[in-house]
């Protein structure tokens, strides 16, 4: 299980809908960037959205929230564990029920996390699938077209032989025709 207090849940960001390449943590160091990289993830296009592209903005809106989540019961639970060390009993108490609730519901946050960010990867890997799948299907159009142009090539060329030919000796037939023609003649 991961320790809660090393827990960082600024790891789990965005994700876009390519990939990046660089340092995902330094867009969060740079303020201007991050606000950039905002106000880019929670534009709204006109239209209906694809649904795994809205199951993407979906889950990096759950993880802002998870991350806003688990800020907040981090701090419960700093305040708890310093009510618990003080005089009173009652507070104590209470304080301890506090301290395990906010530790459970950490807990479940974390696991939620791992989840989204599982099915995030698998959407990303989908998304890398399907854009190879399409390339090749891209391919197999690409050889079919050369193909195609290949025999409308070859044809072509047959068809310039041929006329050269007939320019030549005439039409196909016609010199068998001629000489069956003066057989008749003889023979009649």
């Amino acid at each position: 299980m991961i320790d809660i207090e090393s827990f960082e849940p600024e790891l789990y960001g965005y994700w876009p809908q390519r990939r990046a390449y660089g340092d995902p943590l330094q867009l969060e160091a740079d303020d201007a960037k991050a606000r950039a990289a905002e106000a880019y993830f929670l534009e709204i296009k006109s239209g209906p959205a694809a649904p795994a592209e809205e199951l993407r903005v979906l889950l990096n809106e759950m993880t802002a929230e998870m991350r806003d989540q688990f800020s907040a019961f981090r701090e419960l639970r700093r305040a708890a564990e310093a009510t618990c060390s003080g005089g009173d009993e009652a507070a104590a108490k209470l304080a301890r029920a506090d301290l395990k609730a906010a530790t459970d519901a950490m807990s479940l946050i974390v696991r939620t996390l791992e989840k989204v960010d599982q099915l995030q990867r698998q959407i990303a890997r989908d998304r890398e699938l399907a854009a190879e799948e399409n390339d090749a299907a891209m391919g197999l159009e690409d050889a079919k077209k050369r193909f195609l142009e290949r025999i409308d090539e070859l044809a072509e060329q047959r068809a310039r032989q041929l006329l050269a030919e007939w320019q030549v000796t005439g039409p196909p037939g016609q010199g068998d025709a001629a000489a069956g023609g003066a057989r008749q003649a003889d023979t009649g």
